[in-house]
């Protein structure tokens, strides 16, 4: 199917410049004729030996002033109208991309489901196959489960309606127990380090469930923007007197300076033909705000990997829900 695509003589950009070069050409042509007539009027009553000063009133330039004002606040507010139109059809845009990632992210799975029902209707499958058969289904459910509540979190924690259940918990206990899970269930060809780097104790008030999405979602991150056959992430553990500090360093494809600074950003993808569905780190962003930590990323470019840092506060008080 062909695309159709706008005349540019009806593109927002050219109706744009067109409108203010329409609107400052209409002002100076006002201006120019309003001048020649006073000045042909004030001509006509120096003809007539009369005194221009009984007609001509000296508020001239103060009604040229006052137009020019005018029309600045109609430029002005012209170009809030562009601006927040091209706001719109940017958000529009990475709606779009979202609904296709996040659909992406849907069909995986339910087709690998159908797959496999469809074998256990067909065919008379041994006791091993059945299980091994079953354990996939159940990946998927998973990431079923996982994309869905991901999407109902977010509305809540942008409501400000979360309900936190924050608890103390050891953190390394925590980290190492989610690893092992991450690595067996869902990555098991990711290679995966971690490193303490500095003496415990490790203890925090945190809420278990969005602090297992963050880290899972960075480690995923990892694997997903990985074109090597060996992928690897490397973590480190390390406290200070007020801060716990978790970095997460693969050796993927990497990020251009400008992009580091857009990618938690709300449906920001890197690359058109970017996987996911474009909210993983806005995610991780806002989950870091309500713990009152923060996450920041940086690359050294494209082909040199990537390292996020997710940083707690150790003085965080137990929160109620």
């Amino acid at each position: 199917m062909t695309t159709m695509r706008t005349p540019w003589i009806t593109h927002p950009v050219f109706v744009f410049i067109f409108s203010l070069v329409a609107l400052v050409s209409s002002l100076i042509l006002y201006i120019r004729s309003y001048l020649q007539v006073n000045q042909a009027f004030e001509n006509f009553l120096k003809n007539q030996k009369l005194d221009p000063a009984q007609f001509l009133q000296s508020e001239t330039w103060v009604m040229i002033m006052v137009l020019s004002i005018l029309v600045a606040i109609i430029l002005l507010g012209l170009l809030l109208i562009f601006f927040y139109y091209s706001k719109v059809i940017q958000l529009y845009r990475q709606q779009q991309n979202f609904i296709n990632g996040f659909t992406h992210e849907l069909k995986t799975p339910i087709a690998s489901l159908k797959l496999f029902l469809d074998a256990f209707s067909r065919h008379e499958l041994p006791r091993m196959d059945q299980l091994k058969y079953l354990e996939y289904m159940k990946r998927d459910i998973e990431r079923l489960t996982d994309n869905v509540n991901q999407i109902l979190n977010l509305a809540k924690l942008e409501d400000k309606s979360y309900q936190s259940q924050f608890e103390f918990l050891d953190f390394l206990v925590f980290l190492r127990g989610l690893l092992d899970t991450i690595s067996h269930h869902h990555l098991d060809d990711l290679q995966i380090n971690l490193e303490v780097a500095t003496e415990g104790p490790w203890v925090i008030s945190v809420e278990r469930s969005l602090m297992e999405m963050v880290i899972t979602n960075i480690v995923t991150n990892a694997y997903i923007h990985n074109e090597n056959d060996i992928k690897k992430v490397d973590l480190k553990l390390e406290r200070s007197a007020k801060w716990l500090a978790l970095s997460v360093k693969d050796d993927g494809i990497g990020l251009e300076k400008k992009q580091q600074k857009l990618i938690f950003r709300k449906f920001y993808q890197v690359g058109r033909s970017a996987k996911g569905s474009g909210i993983g780190l806005y995610m991780v962003s806002q989950v870091m705000k309500l713990h009152r930590g923060f996450v920041s990323v940086e690359s050294e470019g494209l082909g040199h990997g990537c390292r996020f840092v997710l940083s707690l506060p150790f003085s965080y008080k137990e929160k109620s829900s």
